[in-house]
């Protein structure tokens, strides 16, 4: 999937999409079963099936639960908070939530961001934050 910086992993312009309110993350739907996956698979796992349309994930979501990470990796700056939020049509995504940990609570809508690493929109990472908020700085 690609390198980690500061505890953002860094993706590939193939594991997003450019749109009108700038870059999304790319998942897919499977044409089986019609569940949506996210990272993308090669085989869904509700029914094995193979064939996917790509698909933009939705934006906002509501967390579901939440940890506040006191170690991480060297080089990474703790704490921060990570989280497991839920989409739509059964979607449930893991990212860091970009908030003071205090403001974190289950339950409450997040909104999904993407913004490129370098210069060259060549990687990417995504994290969550309060809808309309500007998150706290984002190192990547």
């Amino acid at each position: 999937m690609g390198a980690s910086v500061n505890g953002f992993r860094r993706l590939s312009t193939a594991s997003v999409i450019r749109g009108g309110k700038g870059w999304s993350l790319l998942g897919a739907r499977c044409s089986g079963c019609e569940a949506p996956i996210y990272p993308v698979l090669t085989v869904c796992p509700h029914c094995g099936g193979r064939d996917f349309v790509a698909l933009p994930l939705p934006t906002i979501g509501t967390l579901y639960c939440h940890s506040v990470v006191h170690m991480g990796p060297r080089g990474v700056d703790t704490p921060y908070t990570v989280g497991y939020v839920d989409f739509s049509e059964g979607l449930r995504v893991f990212g860091r939530i970009e908030m003071e940990a205090g403001a974190v609570q289950t339950g409450q809508q997040l909104e999904l961001r993407v913004k490129a690493a370098n210069k060259r929109a060549s990687q990417f990472i995504y994290f969550f934050a309060a809808p309309g908020e500007v998150p706290r700085q984002v190192s990547s």
